[in-house]
């Protein structure tokens, strides 16, 4: 499939490079053209996405349900008659991927999440390349297709925390232990997030193979949102 032959609609993740780090950021197809392809105007922090460097872009298909991975040339704001776009500059043929659900990683840690101007405390319970599913607390006025910001932080101490904010639009909800939870596909990923679990998930297995003998390690979360109460023994 042609890049420009992508369907209206269709989702589109683009992969970046900043300073080394991947960062991932999602948007959908709005048409065609004879210079690539058209989508949803992409922000980064205040102001448009603009890179003018060779990234990759992969587009799961809503005519047939199949996801294609092209390379592209740039990445500009467009405007047109109606307002402003981004342009992916590309006419590259995309090679056929496989689905396959991204890989989740346990994070288990207190956050919140921000929306329709009203902040909640949250418990961020895991991601993956493509998602987040987060615990909340209280009353949530959140519907399906809000835009909503994630933020945690992660580290050992406090010399070594890392403050993260995950740009997420709310496909779904569902209940932990009598508790409000949703799920969210990623709009916007931090650099280094994903390298930081992956190296904490190595860790982790490398002290269970070493620990082979011991008990098994039991994760306790209290949904009471005490941040003394989540800890893994």
């Amino acid at each position: 499939m042609l890049i420009k032959d992508a369907m209206r609609g269709s989702s589109v993740l683009v992969e970046i490079e900043i300073q080394g780090q991947p960062v991932l950021i999602s948007t959908q197809v709005i048409f065609g053209t004879s210079e690539g392809l058209l989508v949803n105007r992409i922000f980064i922090g205040d102001g448009d996405l603009i890179w003018r460097r060779p990234s990759t872009v992969t587009i799961q298909n809503k005519r047939d349900g199949k996801t294609y991975i092209f390379d592209a040339a740039s990445i500009e704001p467009f405007e047109t008659q109606y307002g402003f776009v981004h342009r992916i500059i590309s006419n590259a043929e995309g090679l056929q991927k496989e689905m396959r659900e991204a890989e989740r990683m346990e994070v288990i840690r207190l956050g919140s999440v921000f929306s329709h101007g009203i902040t909640y405390k949250a418990i961020v319970y895991d991601i993956s390349a493509t998602g987040i599913a987060v615990i909340l607390d209280g009353n949530v006025h959140i519907k399906i297709g809000d835009n909503c910001s994630i933020r945690f932080t992660m580290g050992d101490s406090a010399e070594v925390l890392h403050a993260y904010e995950i740009d997420a639009n709310v496909v779904r909800f569902f209940e932990v232990k009598g508790r409000v939870a949703m799920g969210c596909t990623v709009k916007y990923m931090p650099p280094g997030l994903l390298e930081s679990l992956n190296h904490k998930e190595s860790e982790k297995m490398l002290k269970a193979a070493m620990e082979a003998d011991s008990d098994d390690v039991e994760l306790n979360i209290d949904l009471n949102m005490d941040p003394n109460s989540i800890r893994i023994p």
